[in-house]
Order: structure tokens, then C-alpha cells, then sequence
């Protein structure tokens, strides 16, 4: 583990359950089935206190043995716990170990749950920022209820009026976002944001910035690095505040991966070298790591190419680990 940095880092959202089937049914037979703690902010925040960040989870919990094992998981993990409390039940989703996040294959069983049911009131913002330096939210939060929408504003607005910087992943689950328009609410996020990342297809779909070019849907395609800059510049144009903007690409066939991504900061477009992989052994939290490490080194100070280099490789080290967070195996100091 690294050593214990100065900052500290606020990431708020749900906590979930996650349960991993095998596709064939077996499971059923064995009577057994692989249980995961999951959560975009908390796989994010686990892998930085891994790697030796004072960080906190503000989230919520039931108000019984469950949620009483699973504060003293997070604490023993090293991560503070800020933990809405009542009575109701975790939200949970179902997805087989060889699944993507993105694909059918996801089950969501998170409303109503203690999380969507707050209303965020149990702290104060003084609880809440104490020595924070970094808030970091993904886009699933503000899907999930009015209260996590107002609260994800809420915390924006307070802490760009404390000089804490903003980050925002721009995860999208269609399933999150029926009967709602995902540009409506996070439009009035990003006068907040400071670090984005995403995708060029994410971009489109929550900013309403759209594909220019012409693409062919293969990872060597030419048009994706104009697409990226061109998505980036955009978002810059309407949203100056946004300091660094990160494109991931994974495509997926099968087993096999192919795996790069771009940062532009100061109108220049920064490339990761593309790593790939005949077979892979997990699809869930590789994005989650990649921000882990963008926070860390940002905060590092690194050089935004460094900065790129070990997110990258992080972010693809996560593709052979099973469940939703990294292990031991990840140091990004020794990548």
C-alpha cells in the first residue's frame, strides 16, 4: 500500500449488492452463488484507500445487521463511512460473472432501496466536507431518485464554492434512465464539474454533443481519436470550467479486449498506448479503477500523459480481476 496522502476524497453514492450467477444455471445446482460489494463510488473510493488516500463514502444503509457488516467492511477497507440510516433494504443487481455492465444481462433491483428512499439530511456540510479536497460522483447516482439528483447538486455547488475539485463520471445504464431525459439533469451538473470522463457514445448521450464522424465500429478506426478531440473541444466551448476530459475505448468481442483512452487538457489530446487481450476474466468496475487512478494521480500532481499511462494500465489489470473492485495485485505505484 502507498502512504497516506493529505487529501481527502469524498465519493457519494449507492451501495449495492452484487450477485454474480454463472450464465449456465449451475449455481442452482451448487446452491451456491458468488456475492460481490459493488457501487461505482465505492469501487472508485476501495481502490484509492488501496492506494493509501484518505477517502470517505457518503451512501446509506439499513439500519440492521446488514448494514452494520457492511460499515465495518468499508472500515476495515479504511474508508469513512457517512451513512444515511434507516429502515428499508440494499440495492441489489444481478449480473453473471462473464456479463457486462452495459448488456441485458443486468438485473436492477434497487428501487425502492434505503439509498433512493433518503433524503440526505442526517449530516452537515461541515460533517460532510471536513478536510475534503475532492468529490467525486458518477451519473448513476442522479438516476436513482429527485433527492440523490439534489443532493448530487447540492454537493456540487458547495464544494466549487470551497475550491473542492469536481469529478464526474459519465456512466450510462439505460435501464437507470427510463422515462427521463439524462441531458435535463446532468446539464445542470456540469457547471460544477471540473474532471469528466466518459466516452465519446456517453458524451452524446447525456450533453447532447453528438458523433460527427463517420465510424466503423473497430478499435483501429482513425475517427475515433477525431471524434474524441472534437467531443472534448465541445464540451470545453459550453462548459469552460471542465479542466480534463478522458475518452475511454474498450471493445469487446467475445473473450477478446482491446483497450485505449485519450485525456485533452489545454486544447492538446493526450493518447494511451492500446493494450489487448485474447481473453478476459471480469467487465465490471475497469472504468471505475480508471477513475481511481485519474483521481490519484491528478492529485499527485503527475504529468497528465503519466496521468493517462498508469489509468490506462490500471483500468485493463481490472479486466483480470473477478468482482467489482481491484486487489492487492493493482499497486499503481509499481504498475
Amino acid at each position: 500500500m502507498a502512504q497516506e496522502t493529505s487529501n481527502k476524497i469524498l465519493c457519494f453514492g449507492e451501495l449495492l449488492l452484487h450477485f454474480a450467477p454463472d450464465s449456465e444455471g449451475t449455481w442452482l445446482k451448487n446452491q451456491a452463488l458468488k456475492i460481490y460489494v459493488g457501487g461505482a463510488e465505492y469501487n472508485v473510493a476501495s481502490a484509492l484507500s488501496r492506494w493509501g488516500n484518505q477517502v470517505s463514502l457518503y451512501s446509506a444503509l439499513p439500519e440492521n445487521y446488514l448494514g452494520n457488516q457492511l460499515e465495518l467492511k468499508l472500515n476495515d477497507e479504511k474508508i469513512k463511512v457517512l451513512a444515511e440510516k434507516s429502515n428499508g433494504r440494499m440495492g441489489t443487481f444481478y449480473l453473471p460473472f462473464d456479463g457486462d455492465m452495459q448488456n441485458a444481462k443486468v438485473i436492477y433491483d434497487r428501487f425502492p432501496s434505503v439509498f433512493t428512499e433518503s433524503d440526505f439530511s442526517g449530516f452537515s456540510d461541515d460533517e460532510v466536507f471536513k478536510d475534503v479536497t475532492w468529490l467525486h460522483i458518477s451519473t448513476i447516482t442522479p438516476a436513482l431518485s429527485e433527492n440523490a439528483f439534489r443532493k448530487c447538486l447540492d454537493l456540487m455547488k458547495k464544494a466549487n464554492a470551497r475550491n473542492i475539485k469536481v469529478s464526474l463520471d459519465l456512466n450510462y445504464r439505460a435501464s437507470l434512465w427510463q422515462h427521463q431525459n439524462p441531458y435535463d439533469k446532468i446539464s445542470q451538473l456540469m457547471p460544477f464539474v471540473k474532471v469528466l470522463m466518459g466516452n465519446i457514445w456517453s458524451i452524446q448521450e447525456f450533453l447532447n454533443i453528438p458523433i460527427e464522424y463517420e465510424l466503423n465500429g473497430n478499435f483501429n478506426d482513425e475517427n475515433l481519436l477525431k471524434q474524441a478531440e472534437k467531443s472534448a473541444s465541445e464540451i470545453q466551448k459550453q462548459y469552460p470550467n471542465v479542466e480534463l476530459i478522458v475518452n475511454t475505448f474498450r471493445f469487446t468481442k467475445g473473450d477478446e479486449v482491446n483497450y485505449f483512452a485519450t485525456i485533452y487538457s489545454e486544447d492538446k489530446l493526450f493518447i494511451s498506448e492500446q493494450y489487448c487481450s485474447d481473453k478476459i476474466l471480469e467487465r465490471v468496475g475497469s472504468g471505475d479503477s480508471f477513475m481511481a487512478a485519474l483521481i490519484h494521480g491528478s492529485i499527485k500532481g503527475n504529468s497528465i500523459q503519466k496521468i493517462l499511462d498508469d489509468a490506462v494500465k490500471v483500468a485493463f489489470k481490472k479486466l483480470f480481476v473477478q468482482g467489482d473492485t481491484i486487489n492487492e495485485t493493482i499497486n499503481i505505484e509499481n504498475l
